[in-house]
């Protein structure tokens, strides 16, 4: 029970930031858009590139974002087959988003940096790489495929800054070079900022839901998938790992298995109103999701050892 406090209370000061984000968001009109373009595009740049650079870079850290990538585009297609079957209309699309995508970055990251040291949080961030290309391919297609094209999705995921900052890193770290004692005390301040920010944005987008949408059957699936089969996946490759492959640490195990186990992305909300998939029902998943994933997260890193 000690235990579980502890990390119930490393989680806590996150959802303090979600909550002044809803503030900020309905009181003092600061949008989502406007702190998720900063995040993506000034801070987030800018801590990827510091951790790759710290990174000690294994040939087969490589496989780990072509595989994560797999698992999470056919979870997608499974759900969108389940939801098709259950829904017989947007839903099921949406569904396909919420039961797979998770909150790796704004909700993931901060839990690796408080549980994990430099080095390993700079191999959860390429392992994040594999959501990113979810969300810019599989998501995208299946979200509408008669609003964006597969080129369309490619020219979307080309203007995401992280992947050029990672290139540059794993070049800078392929030449041994070291930032200075200045530049690294700045960077320290941007992963600051990147968890500020990052929390914030979740409560600014929940500001603005107008209704919340409580549809059971919608919900019991969402957290099935999410909370369930993801995290039961990632065991696998796990057990896969530890009695077959023996590629990886068990610490990159554990990495897995946090990433496995966020609550359903934020992003979610924003892709749910621009493409009409029923964005209440979006908004109230993400909200009830997070709220959960209070409990669950400490009990799920105590029950397969992260902890």
């Amino acid at each position: 029970m000690g235990m579980f406090i502890t990390l119930f209370s490393t989680l806590v000061p996150l959802y303090i930031l979600i909550a002044l984000g809803w503030v900020a968001g309905r009181y003092f009109e600061v949008e989502r858009q406007t702190l998720g373009a900063l995040a993506i595009y000034v801070i987030m740049p800018v801590v990827v590139f510091g951790f790759i650079t710290k990174l000690e870079f294994e040939p087969a850290y490589a496989v780990l974002p072509i595989v994560i990538y797999c698992v999470m585009s056919a979870l997608s297609f499974f759900w969108l087959w389940v939801g098709q079957r259950v829904f017989k209309s947007k839903r099921a699309n949406l569904l396909a988003m919420t039961a797979v995508s998770g909150n790796t970055g704004y909700m993931g990251l901060p839990i690796v940096l408080a549980l994990f040291d430099t080095n390993w949080v700079a191999v959860y961030i390429f392992m994040m790489l594999a959501g990113i290309f979810h969300e810019a391919t599989t998501m995208y297609y299946i979200a509408s495929r008669s609003q964006f094209t597969v080129g369309e999705s490619l020219r979307k995921l080309a203007k995401f800054p992280a992947l050029y900052a990672v290139a540059l890193a794993l070049i800078v770290n392929t030449l041994g070079w070291d930032m200075t004692i200045e530049m690294d005390k700045y960077w320290t301040y941007f992963k600051g900022a990147y968890v500020v920010i990052g929390m914030m944005i979740i409560g600014a987008a929940l500001s603005h839901v107008q209704r919340l949408t409580i549809a059971p059957r919608f919900l019991a699936l969402t957290f099935l998938g999410k909370f369930a089969l993801w995290p039961l996946c990632a065991y696998g490759l796990i057990l896969i790992d530890e009695n077959i492959t023996h590629m990886f640490e068990p610490q990159i195990h554990k990495l897995l298995l946090v990433l496995s186990i966020v609550p359903p992305a934020a992003n979610i909300a924003a892709f749910a109103v621009k493409l009409d998939l029923d964005p209440e029902q979006a908004a109230t998943t993400i909200l009830l999701g997070t709220i959960f994933a209070l409990l669950y997260i400490p009990a799920m890193l105590m029950l397969f050892g992260v902890y």
